[in-house]
């Protein structure tokens, strides 16, 4: 797309054009929660800059920014009733960049309330279906941003991860996601739920596109993660953690298409390395290393305090106390986070802290031990689920999002479900810093994919 619009085959305007008539056509899955009154006069501004000689790294690429990262002049409000009328003074660091680079904010994409359950349901922006079966979720909470890619109504996305929030979203939507190593992409601006494992990350429709992005993002180094820098497949090592598979009748399939990934990358020249001890649950890591919730209040309450008298709200008792947020998705959530004003007085806390360095060090050795550049398994060991269906147990997302390390979800196949055909997504994980590793094994999927 940047090379189309670099040679002017079409322009940036009449691309926003099409992705907002996209948005139109696909309405009713309810992607966005608003969308930006200016796109248009700021795609003829970038236009006539490009007339004038000037091609930046991300020249009129539309990009749909998750509603819990603010941008200047646009409500930014995490899907919340309570944060109702927030128009920010400044962009978020990462949207300062992506403008400052050509990227064009499309509108700002629904999300679970404040990024805190996993099927995008807010009380102010509502609920997001799935594009390929509406009957169930997108996923979340970045589910709003998948959709937009997913519908052809932005090029790009932003997404926020804290366990599952960008990867979910694009298994089951068929699209690509990165969770980014912890602290590589700067959090200024973004409403926060748990400094230790929140970070933002891209989404898009394949892998180059994303590594492009993320270069963009992290602010310096534009060309970082470009192609020419990634490492050569073969020869990479990848660990396939069997633990975190299904072994029911109702994963066969999605196990199946998992597989036919792992043949594309071994064709590549990969080595395939069977990594079944430690068995991983996905149950259980969630209820040892998931301690979100234990940041969440104060997390919140310090964003709200660097607001100053713009903050909506007075803290985060108010928000729970006014009740419109959804029960169903985070009552369990918000009902920890109350119970939990100073994280570090929490035994439950520390025992999770402690629970995630014995797991870090347990990773680092296999890693070192046996050779290994990366992991995959699948994202979720189901495709996307019946709207109301809880879902946690088979989502394994908590592993790099207690690590830090970074991980890639690439869609690999579509399976029959019901009648229809829904996509699935493999995960690549790596220590920290190796996202060019991620995206070589993620571009040699894809690559095969397309023959």
């Amino acid at each position: 797309m940047l090379a189309s619009l670099k040679d002017r085959a079409i322009s940036c305007e009449a691309l926003a054009k099409h992705c907002l008539k996209q948005e139109q056509t696909h309405r009713a899955l309810n992607a966005f929660i608003r969308l930006n009154p200016v796109l248009l006069e700021e795609a003829k501004a970038l236009d006539d800059r490009l007339r004038a000689g000037e091609f930046l790294p991300l020249h009129g690429i539309p990009v749909a920014v998750k509603d819990n990262i603010e941008t200047a002049g646009i409500e930014t409000t995490g899907g919340a009733v309570a944060l109702a009328g927030y128009v920010p003074r400044a962009d978020a660091s990462v949207v300062a960049r992506l403008k400052a680079a050509g990227a064009l904010v499309v509108g700002k994409t629904n999300l679970d309330e404040l990024a805190g359950a996993g099927s995008t349901l807010s009380s102010l922006g509502g609920r997001t279906l799935n594009p390929f079966d509406p009957r169930r979720t997108p996923a979340g909470s970045s589910g709003g941003s998948a959709v937009a890619v997913a519908i052809g109504a932005c090029v790009l996305a932003l997404g926020t991860e804290t366990v599952n929030s960008i990867r979910n979203p694009a298994h089951v939507c068929g699209v690509a996601g990165l969770r980014p190593t912890r602290g590589l992409v700067g959090l200024s601006g973004v409403i926060p739920v748990s400094p230790t494992m929140d970070v933002v990350g891209p989404m898009g429709a394949g892998v180059e596109e994303l590594a492009t992005m993320l270069g963009v993002m992290i602010g310096h180094d534009v060309g970082r993660f470009a192609a020419e820098r990634w490492p050569k497949v073969a020869g990479l090592r990848v660990g396939i953690l069997r633990g975190l598979f299904g072994a029911g009748a109702e994963h066969h399939a999605i196990n199946a298409a998992l597989e036919t990934s792992l043949h594309h990358l071994h064709s590549a020249g990969a080595v395939l390395v069977e990594v079944a001890d430690p068995v991983f649950d996905s149950g259980r890591l969630y209820q040892d290393l998931a301690l979100h919730a234990y940041e969440f209040q104060s997390a919140f309450n310090g964003w709200l305090l660097s607001l100053e008298d713009a903050a909506p709200i007075a803290d985060f008792c108010a928000y729970v106390a006014d009740g419109r947020w959804p029960a169903s998705t985070m009552k369990s959530l918000l009902d920890t986070a109350m119970a939990t004003p100073d994280p570090a007085a929490s035994d439950g806390y520390r025992a999770k802290r402690h629970a995630i360095a014995d797991m870090a060090a347990m990773m680092n050795d296999l890693a070192r031990n046996r050779r290994l550049d990366a992991f995959a398994y699948p994202a979720q060991q189901r495709p996307a689920l019946p709207i109301g269906e809880p879902s946690r147990p088979e989502r394994n997302g908590v592993l790099a999002s207690a690590l830090g390390w970074p991980a890639l979800n690439v869609p690999v196949a579509a399976i029959e479900a019901d009648g229809l055909s829904l996509p699935v997504g493999l995960d690549l994980m790596a220590p920290p810093l190796n996202e060019p590793t991620l995206f070589a094994l993620g571009y040699a999927i894809e690559t095969a994919m397309r023959r």
